[in-house]
């Protein structure tokens, strides 16, 4: 009899677990229609066989897209995040819009896995194998298809590229990796920018770093899932709680905090519900585990498979650094960053610049106290800190391209 009651009881709790659906309650066309804009989607086929939506924004009153003359910016959002990202309900600036207003060609772009990246030519997000990625993949793969399928569709032979976070790494990457796609770029700007991380202070990610920072059969068995996508895992961070308004607004606030790379003074409450509907969002566990072998180890580098696995991978026993002096774009590449980021911390990133080499960047140090990870896109006063300034180089960037030949 007790065994019968407390198998119903499990049956109910699994029940309710169940009972959480998608992230997303409203989709980035959606989000971008009540802004007063229109969009287009285009999905693209990485060479692995993903499939992945982007979005093109448009002038709703105007009808049709921007011109073919107008200069293209692709924004590529950060880990757990999506297109969603850019277009945030609730916030008092957009870069997207901004930029859109201001006669530039706006696409969204998303990764393998996220909320716009769950179709693959012949396997479901329910396979394991669907979820045997990292960022590195995304940035031979998903990146370039991106960049190509959008010059291609453009007519035009270079974009500008504004990346956040995790949209840093796999441009960085696929740079260092392919540096043919350095002459496809206009500016490229880093907000918040992830590579070196022996610095990162976020207290998830060096607690998580003690168990997965070094190849083990835990990382993967727990790489090839999706990250924090559990609806048991959702309920206990609460994750769950909060996308139902079942907590307070100051709790919730605390626990997208802790996630998302420190405690932000310009990140408003407004803001916080469309948050929790559009993230976090699907992700490989590889990506992060990826991210905490970088801190364990300290290097800028692919991913450890262990030295068994480093050798049949790549011929050797530790993998390989990636090469960032590949790094040659036509302008400096603009590094975006804070003292108060706890993933993307200033040593790190300055760290970063000086292995480029002062020509190859130039830094944007925001000197704002507790302007964390998430404050690049979300501030409330994000407008004039970010988007005025990287509004202004690339139209400056735009008048020196027209001079030229």
């Amino acid at each position: 009899m007790k065994s019968g009651i407390t198998l119903t009881i499990l049956t109910l709790i699994i029940l309710r677990f169940r009972q959480i659906v998608g992230i997303t309650a409203t989709t980035s066309t959606e989000r971008i229609a009540v802004a007063g804009y229109g969009s287009e989607i285009h999905n693209i086929t990485t060479p692995d066989g993903y499939v992945v939506s982007l979005f093109r924004l448009k002038n709703s009153t105007q009808g049709p897209t921007a011109s073919s003359s107008a200069p293209v910016v692709l924004l590529m959002h950060g880990l757990l995040c999506s297109s969603d990202l850019w277009i945030l309900k609730g916030l008092k600036s957009h870069l997207a819009y901004d930029l859109m207003d201001k006669g530039y060609d706006v696409w969204l772009g998303n990764c393998r896995g996220n909320t716009y990246g769950q179709n693959h030519v012949s396997l479901t997000a329910s396979d394991r194998l669907f979820w045997r990625f990292s960022w590195h993949e995304i940035a031979l793969n998903d990146l370039p298809s991106t960049i190509d399928y959008i010059l291609k569709e453009t007519g035009q032979a270079s974009l500008h590229y504004v990346g956040h976070s995790q949209g840093c790494t796999i441009l960085f990457v696929l740079l260092s990796m392919r540096p043919e796609y350095n002459q496809k770029l206009r500016t490229a700007h880093m907000l918040a920018p992830v590579a070196y991380m022996k610095n990162v202070r976020s207290l998830l990610f060096n607690a998580l770093k003690l168990f997965l920072g070094n190849y083990s059969p835990l990382s993967a068995l727990i790489g090839d899932t999706a990250l924090l996508q559990q609806p048991i895992l959702q309920y206990m961070f609460g994750i769950y709680q909060c996308r139902r308004q079942q907590l307070p607004l100051e709790t919730c606030a605390s626990i997208y905090y802790f996630i998302f790379g420190g405690r932000s003074a310009y990140f408003r409450d407004s803001a916080l519900q469309d948050a929790y509907d559009s993230s976090p969002a699907p992700a490989s566990s590889h990506q992060i585990i990826h991210y905490l072998q970088l801190i364990a180890s300290g290097y800028f580098r692919q991913y450890d498979y262990g030295p068994e696995g480093n050798m049949q991978q790549y011929n050797q026993s530790s993998p390989p650094e990636y090469k960032v002096a590949n790094i040659k774009t036509r302008f400096p590449l603009h590094l975006y960053y804070s003292d108060y980021d706890e993933l993307s911390t200033k040593t790190d990133v300055e760290k970063f610049s000086r292995i480029l080499g002062g020509h190859k960047t130039v830094s944007h140090f925001i000197p704002l106290k507790n302007f964390a990870h998430i404050d690049f896109i979300w501030a409330y006063n994000v407008g004039e800190v970010i988007n005025e300034p990287i509004l202004k180089i690339m139209n400056e960037a735009e008048e020196i391209l027209k001079r030229e030949p």
